[in-house]
């Protein structure tokens, strides 16, 4: 008996597919070990820092030396005036997926809390170097995996604003003058260096960042 020739084309039709089917998903394997592979890498970077933090305990450091901020001529730049330990805003790190509040002030009351505002420096969305300290096993844990470009959201009563990294450095935690005054909006945050150091770390890491965008409360401008 001799099979129809629609049987056979329908067979061979239905063989095509389940190959292409079966070569799709050897391909999509391939492309997305690298990406799991790169995934599971930060997942024990972020696990290791953790597992760091409690030994740190660097509550008693002081992550923003006095003398390490220039002060600026007050031109433009006009300090902000918020009361000492005042809740000031809110900075979120897309990166980290972390939300952290802002505080007046850098001493220890302010930076159990949050991220400390230096008094002095200018307001945040402001012209100037807003300039933000935080504990590097708390507020600040795994700021040193941020990278030029990415985005940090600040937000305050006078709105939104979106900075975008620019660079980072590090420096010596007696060196005085380390972070400028500043004729634009820019951000500044320190903490102390290395991350995983214990006791007292003897560097401070500073992450720069520009302001690229506002919005006011309740609305993008």
């Amino acid at each position: 008996m001799k099979q129809r020739p629609g049987i056979v084309i329908a067979a061979v039709r239905l063989i095509f597919v389940l190959s292409l089917c079966v070569l799709l998903y050897s391909v999509l394997q391939i492309v997305k070990a690298p990406a799991e592979a790169s995934q599971a890498l930060e997942d024990w970077d972020k696990k290791r820092e953790e597992a760091q933090a409690p030994a740190i305990q660097a509550e008693d450091e002081t992550p923003l030396p006095p003398g390490m901020v220039t002060l600026p001529v007050q031109t433009k730049s006009t300090p902000a005036k918020y009361a000492d330990g005042e809740l000031i805003g809110e900075i979120y790190f897309p990166a980290l997926d972390r939300r952290v509040a802002i505080l007046e002030g850098t001493e220890r009351a302010q930076l159990k809390k949050g991220a400390g505002h230096y008094a002095g420096s200018a307001a945040i969305g402001a012209d100037g170097n807003s300039v933000l300290a935080g504990h590097r096993d708390t507020v600040f844990r795994g700021i040193g995996r941020l990278k030029e470009h990415d985005l940090i959201e600040v937000e305050t009563v006078k709105g939104t604003f979106v900075y975008e990294v620019t660079g980072s450095i590090i420096v010596d935690g007696e060196e005085r003058g380390a972070i400028k005054p500043s004729s634009t909006p820019v951000l500044t945050l320190i903490t102390c260096y290395p991350f995983g150091y214990a006791g007292p770390a003897p560097e401070r890491y500073l992450l720069s960042a520009s302001l690229i965008g506002s919005g006011s409360p309740g609305g993008q401008d």
